[in-house]
Parts: structure tokens; C-alpha cells; sequence
């Protein structure tokens, strides 16, 4: 079934609780003419790297996409998550502090607050927290804001898609056009061409020149401001068009910006030979349609 075309704007986030801390996780995508990963996360979690990479190239084609992770303490309803404590150290503290207590004749009682000032000699560091062995619960985190991320960005290209389907019908209608005022100019334009080639050649007095020479003439103006073959291609190539934005299910962006690029050749071209201001006009609508459509597609991965 077809997916339709993507855009490369995109932004998803998620996060999830390991041993106490709070593992964030956003992803966000502009446009790049390849794919360009940037993991940006702290030194407990460079290691993720690698995975990270690895998972978005198989969802990504084109795109420059920044992943960033953050740590903050704390569980999820800001209560203390008791997996972030070493057990063994909190009572090595605790068995300290009731002997120093009694050592110096003071209550034996320790209380969770006296407790909580010497925190972080219990406390696990992030080095213990976060070894290779959080990628059960870290990677699951990435791809839920992967898949927003990816969700977002085909829902902009559907949006995308939608314009330059628009744009293509409008220039379609306008080529329609041009071939209308092809056939109704065409001999009034070899009439236009030969009344200039007779006027010529009584300004420079030049003698009586022969109907077959003149016929030769005439062909070969008429054929210099010919553009049928311009014409066809350009009907090609919004064909071409079509069929991409309703029928793709890969990334389509270069295919686009190729096949524009040679509608504003012929465009060009056609512009350069057109001989009369009817057909001149419509070709300057078409460049003006083809360069929106440049525009929308620069965001199409």
C-alpha cells in the first residue's frame, strides 16, 4: 500500500524512569540533502550511540535528525526511586553514624534526615546506573519519540503532497492552454512570419524571390519558434510528477527536484521561443507554479 511522500520535518519525544533517574528522549528533523544523524547525550550514555544510529537509518532516508537524551533525578511522581541506593552502603553509613554516636556519648538513634545528609556516599553514581544493560528500558523510549517523530513527518508530507498536486493540476490546465493557443496562432503566426520576410525584402529593394524560396523561409522561422517538442516533454514530466506523489512509497524527494529542474529547462526554453504575448504569459505562470512547487519540495525527504 502506498505510504505517499514524507516530509523531513519531524519532532517526537518520550522519556522513561531507570534506578531512580529520569531518562528523557527527543528527536527532531529539518531538511538535508542526505541523511545526517547528531546524538547528543551525556558521558553515562554515549554508548547508545551506536544503537541510535543503527535504528534510524532503517526509518530515515534523508534528513539532518538530532537525538538528545537528558538525565534528571528523580522517578517519574518525584518520589525517590529506592533502586538508586546501594543498600550495603546505606547501612555501612548508618552502622558508622551509630558509632561515632556512641562513641561520643551521644543517641544511638539515627534519623533518615541525619541519614540524607551523607546521601551521597550511598547513593549509586550514573556510571553504576547506566551500563549497557539499561538498553531494555532506554531504547524503547527512543523509538516511541522515533515513531512520533516519523509520524509527524508523514503527516506534513501528506499535507505537502496535497499542494503539489494542486500545483500540478494548475499547470497541467495552463499547458492545456498553451496547446489550445498552438493550434489557433499557428497559421496566423506563418502569416505574421512571411507579411515580415515580404516587408524585408521591399525595405532593402531587394528583386522579385520565388514562392518555393520564400515557403523555405517561412518554414524555417516558423520551426526556430517551434516548442511542440518542449511542449511534450513538459507534459512528460508533470505525468512523471503525478504518478511520485500518489503512488510512492520510498523517499521521492531528489526524484522531484530532478523532474522539476527539467520543467524549468523547457519552461525556459519555451519562454525563449515564444512569439506572441498570449502563449509568452502562460509560460511565465508556469515558471511562477514550477518554482512553488521547488519550494514545497525542498522539504520532501
Amino acid at each position: 500500500m502506498s505510504v505517499g511522500i514524507t516530509s523531513m520535518t519531524g519532532y517526537g519525544s518520550s522519556a522513561t524512569t531507570v534506578h531512580g533517574w529520569r531518562v528523557v528522549v527527543e528527536c527532531r528533523s529539518v531538511n538535508h540533502k542526505a541523511l545526517s544523524v547528531r546524538v547528543h547525550a551525556p558521558d553515562e550514555l554515549r554508548w547508545v550511540e551506536p544503537v541510535v544510529v543503527k535504528c534510524l537509518k532503517k526509518r530515515v532516508a534523508r534528513g539532518r535528525v538530532d537525538v538528545r537524551f537528558r538525565l534528571q533525578p528523580g522517578a517519574d511522581d518525584g518520589r525517590l526511586d529506592f533502586e538508586a541506593i546501594d543498600e550495603d552502603r546505606f547501612r555501612a553509613v548508618a552502622c558508622e553514624l551509630k558509632r561515632l554516636a556512641v562513641d561520643h556519648g551521644l543517641c544511638a538513634q539515627v534519623s533518615m534526615e541525619a541519614m540524607w545528609e551523607y546521601r551521597s556516599f550511598f547513593e549509586r553514581s550514573t556510571d553504576e546506573v547506566f551500563s549497557e544493560e539499561s538498553l531494555e528500558a532506554i531504547v524503547p523510549a527512543f523509538e516511541e519519540a522515533l515513531d512520533e517523530m516519523v509520524a509527524g513527518r508523514r503527516a506534513e508530507g501528506r499535507g505537502i503532497g496535497v499542494e503539489l498536486g494542486e500545483l500540478l493540476g494548475r499547470l497541467d490546465g495552463l499547458l492545456d492552454e498553451v496547446e489550445e493557443l498552438i493550434e489557433s496562432e499557428e497559421a496566423a503566426h506563418r502569416t505574421r512570419v512571411e507579411s515580415r520576410l515580404r516587408q524585408t525584402l521591399r525595405d532593402f529593394e531587394v528583386g522579385e524571390i520565388d514562392d518555393r524560396r520564400l515557403a523555405q523561409e517561412v518554414a524555417y522561422y516558423v520551426e526556430k519558434g517551434d516548442i511542440s517538442e518542449e511542449f511534450q516533454r513538459a507534459r512528460s514530466h508533470i505525468q512523471r510528477l503525478q504518478a511520485i506523489i500518489e503512488e510512492s512509497e520510498e523517499a521521492v524527494g531528489k526524484k522531484i527536484d530532478f523532474y522539476l529542474q527539467e520543467l524549468i529547462r523547457e519552461t525556459n526554453t519555451m519562454g525563449s521561443k515564444s512569439q506572441y504575448a498570449q502563449l509568452t504569459d502562460r509560460i511565465i505562470e508556469m515558471k511562477s507554479l514550477v518554482e512553488k512547487m521547488r519550494e514545497q519540495a525542498a522539504n520532501v525527504e
